[in-house]
């Protein structure tokens, strides 16, 4: 061997993968720091996350199927009003605490490697995960008690996909807005409340007159709902869903949410 070859070094690894790996980390680190700060170190208080979602869920479930009267197309109520109402958590979840994410996180926004991205990615993933899994929860126990099969996992899951990229885009655009004007934060509470008649959570499209029908796809939410629908249900009833739709908006938001935080970290190291 010669004194070259002993002497040489290792090359250094590519920023394309030490970049993601860093981040990687980064994330994972502030997810743990969001469970901690959010639950405690108590396992009841971590399951709350998980129980949320499906407590809720469950109660708005039972309310409809309590009701007795028949939905078109005739699917199981409580399994219509639970598999809609979860997916809209996820967006409630997410949207209502994007305004205090970097307030909450503004210690940690001095280092270097720690960005506003990150802050966003750690706790919209936390929601997220929850949702999943209430998700899995939901369709095991319809399968086992009811009987009832779903059509198409894999595109739940990719519905659940969508869901989170089009949230994660608008908490971040709302986060970086109540950086810049704290009166915003107490708009979104009662905004996605509102959201709620109109996300497509609790009635399908096919009930609909063609005209309102029409209006209702330009709410992105809806077409999500429409599609994760369809695929616990199947052809029970006509769904009617516009993804291209979806995915250029989702495109839009993420990309106006990525700018404005960049904008906004500027701001808040003036503090």
């Amino acid at each position: 061997m010669s004194a070259a070859a002993g002497n040489a070094r290792p090359a250094p690894r590519h920023w394309l993968v030490e970049g993601p790996a860093v981040q990687a980390r980064v994330i994972g680190a502030l997810i743990m720091r969001e469970i901690q700060t959010r639950f405690g170190r108590h396992n009841l208080g971590f399951l709350w996350l998980f129980l949320e979602p499906m407590v809720l869920g469950s109660v708005l479930g039972a309310m409809h199927a309590a009701h007795g009267q028949a939905l078109p197309g005739n699917p199981d109520p409580f399994l219509f009003s639970i598999s809609g109402y979860v997916p809209f958590f996820m967006f409630r979840s997410v949207v209502n605490r994007a305004g205090s994410a970097l307030h909450s996180n503004l210690t940690l926004l001095f280092h270097r490697q720690v960005t506003p991205v990150d802050v966003l990615i750690a706790r919209n993933l936390l929601e997220a995960a929850a949702v999943f899994a209430v998700i899995l929860i939901i369709l095991g126990l319809a399968a086992w008690s009811a009987e009832v099969w779903p059509a198409n996992i894999a595109q739940i899951f990719a519905g659940l996909v969508l869901m989170f990229l089009l949230c994660h885009g608008i908490s971040m655009m709302l986060a970086a807005g109540v950086a810049r004007w704290e009166g915003l934060e107490r708009i979104i509470h009662p905004v996605t409340y509102l959201m709620m008649p109109l996300s497509g959570a609790f009635f399908a499209l096919s009930w609909l007159p063609a005209e309102t029908r029409d209006l209702l796809l330009w709410v992105p939410l809806v077409s999500i709902h429409e599609m994760i629908r369809e695929a616990i249900f199947g052809a029970i009833f006509v769904s009617y869903y516009d993804i291209p739709y979806v995915i250029l908006f989702i495109l839009v938001v993420n990309l106006l949410g990525l700018a404005a935080l960049r904008g906004a970290r500027r701001k808040l190291e003036i503090f």
